[in-house]
């Protein structure tokens, strides 16, 4: 029977069995092309220090095929890690102190009432002083040379000059399959998309802000930025991440 620390053990699952291959940490990154410091932090699951879910279970999925394990396994690994952590993290998030927070609240709230009032009351002095000062102001107002009212007339149409800001423009990607590839995007760090993709297929995507992209061919997609084609830097059958622009 697994251990509790196996059952959820996504990084030594991978790690025993490479090491039972006598396979390289080296050897999987030159085969799968992921860098060396998301493989260790796959092995220590160093969960903080990965990136995005989405993107770890592609990386888990090009380990398990350089080493021969199950990639599907290795996903429902790191699924079960995840949800261990986040129950964790939630029942960390009860603290005995809680039973002061009603009592704190009242206290703050008194404090914000208090402040509330002084604020009205220097309200109403600070008008009431104004308005001596704007009789005041209105008496001499009376006595402004024509020169004055004149400027003062042309003010209005002056603001009439401004030109309208600017308006950002959208970015447009066109995705054309070549080859048949899966392909999971990012946009504007909203939640993820996947596709699976067949030659032929043609995609357009909008964002304000840009795009994230995990192919699983680096050969099988033609990309481009606003009528401009995109270079996808990899080679054929070879996962690639990409961020646009």
């Amino acid at each position: 029977m697994k251990s509790e620390k196996e059952s959820f053990s996504f990084g030594y699952y991978l790690q025993s069995i490479r090491l039972e291959k006598n396979i390289t940490l080296e050897t999987v990154a030159e085969e799968t092309r992921i860098a060396m410091s998301n493989l260790t932090a796959i092995e220590r699951e160093d969960v903080e220090s990965l990136p995005d879910p989405v993107f770890v279970k592609g990386f888990l999925r090009s380990y398990a095929q350089a080493i021969g394990a199950d990639g599907d396994e290795a996903v429902r690994l790191y699924d079960a890690r995840l949800k261990m952590k986040s129950r964790l993290e939630d029942a960390q998030g009860y603290s005995p102190r809680s039973s002061v927070a009603p009592w704190r609240n009242l206290i703050l709230s008194l404090i914000a009432v208090a402040g509330l009032i002084t604020l009205s009351l220097y309200g109403i002095s600070y008008f009431q002083q104004h308005e001596l000062l704007d009789e005041s102001a209105e008496t001499s107002s009376a006595v402004q040379t024509p020169a004055e009212s004149h400027s003062d007339d042309r003010k209005p149409s002056d603001t009439k000059t401004g030109t309208p800001p600017e308006t950002s423009s959208r970015l447009v990607l066109q995705i054309r399959a070549l080859e048949d590839t899966w392909m999971k995007i990012i946009i504007d760090n909203q939640e993820p998309k996947e596709y699976n993709l067949r030659s032929g297929d043609q995609l357009e995507e909008e964002a304000a802000n840009g795009y994230n992209l995990l192919i699983g061919n680096a050969a099988g997609l033609e990309l481009k930025l606003n009528g401009k084609p995109l270079k996808i830097s990899g080679k054929e059958g070879e996962i690639v991440n990409l961020q646009v622009p």
